[in-house]
């Protein structure tokens, strides 16, 4: 085999790389995830959340309404 062929990518191992990637995502997301959320460490602070009315899926602090009763909690002073 000359230099130029082993250079040459394998689009079967590529393919099956990524499949195998998807599938470590798939697992992680839909096994691994789920479980977390079941155990003793994680379930009371998902049940507290819950309790509270708190939204886990709002990304950004400006996806949360506005909480004018802490507003002075959130900002420093200007000086």
């Amino acid at each position: 085999m000359d230099d130029a062929a082993k250079l040459q990518p394998n689009p079967t191992r590529g393919a099956l790389q990524l499949l195998l990637a998807i599938g470590v995502l798939v697992v992680l997301w839909c096994v691994v995830l789920p479980w977390v959320g079941t155990t003793r460490y994680v379930k009371p602070i998902i049940e507290h959340n819950q309790r509270w009315g708190i939204d886990p899926t709002a990304l950004f602090y400006t996806d949360v309404e506005t909480m004018t009763y802490r507003d002075h909690l959130l900002r420093r002073p200007q000086r």
